[in-house]
């Protein structure tokens, strides 16, 4: 019998060892939060598994969690997706992507052209307004769809910002963000394989080409612009992150000036905090830094319809040259910026609410209602009965294929034949306990609540289990 307690936290009834599995697509930008979010289901009573996306399709089979709460639904995962639901898994979301695309709607169209939403038992999207185009579009059906935020940005908020470590850069320098993984990739042979990737998640042929080409030259123009402010302002530290996806090595050139650091560790919100300014073009980090009372500044010269992404530039100071932007950075250095106009100030509430729900630390408790809500109703019988699709022919095969060789044996056959490439983007997206750990510990001493949780290695209790399972996934278990 599927035994039930309440929780000392309001909110749902809280199933005895619940299992979440929860999958990290990128670590750099993804572990801190989903760490704060299994911590929030293991003090709540569930059993907790941080599972890394390329090795889900091992893991995830094996372990036969209650509910898996992946990353996204796209093409190139709707296969696992129907295999966690034939074999009897919940499945839920959130969206790694929370504010993918132009705008809320074409969001909701995307995700619905894919097809897996029929599949899945909850969808946590970011913000009120994709929650309105979600419904408006049929994405989702309401009562599977909950506007909960992204707990990433309760690093914002108390009590979760006395967890962000500080930069390992003396804080008050100027913050450059790159976002061109299209035309500088660090996980694919190039734009052509990007502009694929785009016309596979529901963009047009034509749309991706020009973004491809107009985010060339912008990328161009901002390693020249990088390097002309980093010469101007000689006594002035400069930092530029390039986005997770990007390639790093593209920088070297900035990374030997000596005021310059070419950095891609740790998190947006990181290095945010410690910035005196943020310079970017179409990032969105931009409203991250307006979360955090940091002021973002627009490089608008160069930028290009294909390219603008509306709230980025709107929560901006908009630079329209090169001469402006220098002018600003030297305002903003001596503390001499004006207001925003009002408008601006409003905008910036607005975008908040509408694509982040809050910035009030609660996100993760949000997801962390919904996930247990979602299990309790399953079990209960008041959940909705889900299509059990099979997957495709090619799906049916690697799943036929990783059960009968086990993870050691596929890792061995993959590496046989598969690129340099596609190992460098695996090993990317791996994680250490150790890391894990260390996120952990900053997350439970801001908890104020005395509770010690650790991550630790899922290794299997059999022999079967132990020849399926990859070994990277982590376990949280509550320290005594």
């Amino acid at each position: 019998m599927f035994r039930h307690r309440r929780s000392k936290c309001r909110g749902a009834l809280v199933p005895d060892q619940s299992h979440v599995c929860l999958i990290v697509d990128n670590p750099l930008r993804d572990l801190e939060g989903l760490v704060l979010l299994g911590r929030q289901l293991a003090a709540r009573g569930a059993i907790v598994t941080l599972v890394p996306m390329y090795e889900q399709g091992f893991d995830v089979p094996a372990l036969r969690p209650h509910l898996v709460l992946v990353n996204y639904t796209r093409p190139n995962n709707a296969d696992l997706i129907k295999s966690y639901k034939r074999a009897g898994i919940l499945v839920g979301v959130l969206d790694t992507e929370g504010i993918g695309g132009k705008n809320p709607d074409q969001f909701a169209e995307m995700v619905k052209s894919v097809g897996c939403t029929d599949l899945v038992d909850l969808y946590c999207v970011w913000g009120q307004a994709q929650h309105a185009a979600f419904l408006r579009n049929g994405t989702v059906p309401v009562e599977l769809l909950y506007a909960t935020g992204c707990p990433r940005y309760d690093f914002c908020a108390p009590p979760w910002r006395a967890a962000l470590p500080k930069p390992s850069i003396e804080p008050g320098y100027v913050l450059i963000n790159t976002n061109f993984p299209v035309v500088n990739p660090r996980f694919s042979d190039g734009s052509s394989d990007e502009e694929e990737a785009m016309v596979q998640a529901g963009f047009s042929r034509e749309f991706a080409r020009q973004f491809v080409i107009d985010a060339g030259k912008a990328y161009r123009s901002v390693l020249e612009t990088s390097t002309k402010l980093a010469k101007h302002f000689a006594d002035v530290q400069f930092v530029l992150r390039p986005h997770p996806f990007e390639n790093i090595r593209s920088y070297d050139a900035l990374a030997e000036l000596p005021n310059f650091h070419v950095r891609q560790d740790g998190t947006s919100l990181e290095w945010i905090s410690g910035a005196s300014l943020l310079i970017h073009q179409n990032c969105s980090t931009a409203i991250e830094a307006t979360m955090l009372k940091v002021e973002p500044l627009s490089m608008e010269w160069f930028n290009t319809p294909c390219l603008r992404l509306d709230a980025a530039t709107r929560v901006s100071r908009g630079a329209e040259s090169e001469a402006v932007l220098i002018e600003l950075v030297q305002q903003g250095l001596e503390g001499r910026l004006c207001p925003v106009p009002k408008e601006t100030e409003q905008f910036r509430q607005q975008i908040i609410s509408d694509l982040f729900t809050a910035v009030d630390g609660a996100n993760s408790s949000r997801v962390t209602t919904a996930v247990l809500d979602a299990i309790a109703a399953a079990r209960g019988g008041n959940r909705r009965a889900s299509a059990l699709e099979r997957p495709s022919l090619r799906g049916t095969v690697v799943d036929a294929v990783r059960r009968v060789l086990g993870h050691k044996a596929n890792a061995a056959l993959r590496r046989s034949y598969s690129g340099p490439e596609n190992e460098r983007r695996r090993l990317g997206k791996a994680f250490e306990p150790e890391l894990v750990n260390s996120v952990l510990q900053r997350v439970c001493a801001a908890s104020g609540d005395g509770r010690k949780f650790v991550a630790q290695r899922v290794t299997g209790n059999s022999r079967r289990m132990s020849r399926a399972l990859s070994g990277a996934s982590l376990r949280l278990t509550e320290a005594n």
